[in-house]
């Protein structure tokens, strides 16, 4: 075949196509950005817009060596999405955290960053485009903790997020307050670990924000393998036959589920999975 006799292809279309290629085959990503200098710049974008990292990501040394012998700028620029998992430690997520300007999407397993109120302040400086946020309340809590009483629990920077998962919560804290309007444009929300003490206030929180109009949720997540606490869900019909129920409200037996942990991160890094799906439910 005569390639010189090949019509060149549009310029949008090469690019969909070496973006498809890094993604459907991200082994071979490294070899295509080496086609030419524009074939790099769009393959390693598509390369670093989801970053996995932690002990289920076996190149973390490697990314942090990355990390060193790049410019922020290039950091700034592709990384979209970050999920720092347990293995991170708290100076390789902050060196991180402060180069990763344009996150629309961040899952923090530990505050890197101070207090819970710093935490918070931080985010709102750091991250002007962050809208999906997983974090351990543990880190809003210790050491300088944002106020959990009454409706102060919401730092201002939470008001912008669509997309709010908590694990851990605590069992005494009244997230009804959730729904007085500091977190309007939130439509999905993720409560991770949750045990038979939490029962009683999860509940009655369920019920109203499924009913609540600001936010209006479209998605409201539970997770937890407790019996007691599956079984005060069904009681209050909220999980079981699906004629008759709100099926909004989702109940999962691990943040992972239908997978296992190492199968799920790397589904993630392939863009092939993500949290906030419609996943089957219990």
């Amino acid at each position: 075949m005569n390639h010189s006799s090949l019509p060149d292809l549009p310029y949008e279309l090469e690019r969909e196509i070496f973006e498809w290629a890094a993604r459907a085959y991200p082994k071979c990503a490294p070899s295509l950005a080496l086609v030419a200098s524009y074939v790099q710049e769009w393959v390693e974008a598509t390369i670093y817009e989801v970053i996995v990292l932690g002990a289920c990501c076996p190149k973390l040394e490697l990314f942090f060596r990355t990390l060193s012998s790049r410019p922020t700028t290039f950091f700034a620029k592709n990384i979209r999405v970050l999920h720092l998992a347990a293995g991170v430690s708290h100076t390789q997520a902050r060196k991180l955290l402060t180069v990763c300007t344009n996150l629309s999407s961040l899952t923090c397993e530990a505050n890197p960053l101070g207090s819970g109120e710093e935490f918070c302040t931080s985010l709102e400086a750091m991250f002007p485009n962050l809208r999906r946020l997983s974090i351990n309340v543990a880190s809003l809590l210790s050491p300088t903790p944002l106020t959990m009483t009454g409706t102060n629990f919401i730092h201002p920077f939470l008001a912008r997020l669509t997309h709010l998962e908590l694990v851990n919560p605590p069992t005494w804290f009244d997230w009804i307050s959730l729904l007085d309007g500091s977190l309007p444009n939130l439509t999905h929300l993720a409560f991770g670990n949750l045990t038979a003490a939490h029962s009683p206030k999860m509940i009655d929180f369920s019920v109203a924000a499924l009913a609540s109009d600001v936010p209006r949720f479209q998605m409201l997540i539970a997770i937890s393998q407790n019996e007691v606490f599956l079984n005060a869900l069904e009681r209050a019909g909220l999980i079981g036959p699906e004629s008759g129920r709100d099926m909004r409200f989702v109940c999962l037996p691990c943040y992972y589920y239908p997978f296992g942990s190492s199968e799920y991160w790397e589904g993630v890094a392939r863009r092939e999975v993500q949290f906030w799906r419609t996943p089957e439910v219990v």
